[in-house]
């Protein structure tokens, strides 16, 4: 069985289509308590080409 956390679900949910951004979705994310480094942020935004924005 393979294991995804929330981001890696983001990733995907972008990849196929489901959500046109990852970032608005981490932005709500991080306004909760869920916790992701400033160097995690930037390397998903990258994954999900959104980097720079």
């Amino acid at each position: 069985m393979t294991v995804i956390g929330t981001l890696g679900v983001l990733l995907g949910a972008k990849r196929i289509g489901l959500i046109g951004k990852v970032r608005p979705e981490l932005a709500n994310l991080v306004r909760t308590s869920f916790f992701l480094s400033p160097q995690l942020y930037d390397e998903l935004l990258l994954a999900a080409g959104e980097a720079g924005g």
